[in-house]
């Protein structure tokens, strides 16, 4: 009995050193196991990822780049000021914008006959007596209508009967009017032709108004319509008068010179 009681502590310290060796083992395997995670830490520090967001950062200093090329875009609208539109808003055909030192001889003279003797001399009926031949030659708009050209040539033939003096006197005599059709190629891009009569040069003068005449009381009124509702569809104008040789009477001239084989008998 004694002997199996001693054997008895012998067999608790041999299970006591059993089990602190293996709660030492059970340790030492925890203390291994918490080690890990110390090394797995390291890698597990992402501060470069942080060093990285300055690369997104670059696209916001390129966002500067397309504005410099936005002023490229900007000259385009520089062209867009050339509007062929002020020969409307001045009511004159573009034959009229020559400058005072483009003007040939006769223009510039005739334009000092009437500074000199006056609009209103300048611009009577009577004024130089005899057929004044007034052709107009007019170059159209390449993008003009059919219905807008036979506007205008309508218009400019009704000028034969709305262009009067305040008193009611008809200042036009005839108009005739027609479309290019030479084959010469001598054209220079004319279209449309209108020769026109006046029974006198003051008459001429009324009705051509500006440029020559610039006193809206001196000039006809109807025509000036015309030319700010023609102004708008019409490239280039160009205007060539003459006047018709006044023919002499028949009897005049037949005595002034004897009939051959006659003579004279003095008394």
């Amino acid at each position: 009995m004694t002997s199996g009681y001693r054997r008895s502590p012998s067999r608790g310290m041999i299970h006591g050193m059993i089990l602190s060796g293996f709660l030492m083992g059970a340790a030492g395997g925890m203390e291994a196991r918490a080690d890990p995670p110390a090394p797995s830490a390291a890698p597990a520090q992402p501060t470069q990822p942080a060093s990285a967001q300055p690369a997104p950062a670059q696209p916001a200093s390129a966002q500067p780049t397309p504005p410099q090329s936005a002023p490229a875009q900007a000259a385009p609208v520089q062209a867009a000021p050339v509007q062929p539109a002020p020969a409307a808003t001045t009511g004159t055909l573009p034959a009229g914008s020559a400058q005072e030192g483009e003007l040939g001889e006769e223009a510039r003279a005739v334009r000092l006959l009437a500074a000199q003797i006056g609009l209103r001399a300048f611009t009577a009926p009577d004024f130089r007596p005899g057929k004044v031949r007034h052709i107009v030659l007019m170059r159209f708009l390449p993008t003009i209508t059919d219905a807008q050209r036979a506007e205008v040539v309508r218009r400019f033939k009704a000028l034969a009967q709305v262009s009067r003096r305040d008193n009611g006197q008809q200042v036009v005599a005839g108009i005739e009017t027609g479309v290019q059709m030479s084959g010469e190629g001598a054209d220079q891009g004319f279209d449309q032709a209108f020769v026109m009569t006046f029974n006198s040069e003051g008459d001429r003068n009324y009705y051509v108004g500006r440029p020559v005449v610039t006193d809206p009381a001196y000039f006809d009124p109807a025509h000036e319509a015309f030319k700010k509702f023609a102004a708008p569809y019409i490239i280039s104008v160009l205007v060539f008068d003459y006047e018709l040789p006044t023919p002499q009477p028949q009897h005049a001239r037949h005595a002034s010179a004897p009939r051959p084989g006659l003579t004279q008998q003095q008394g």
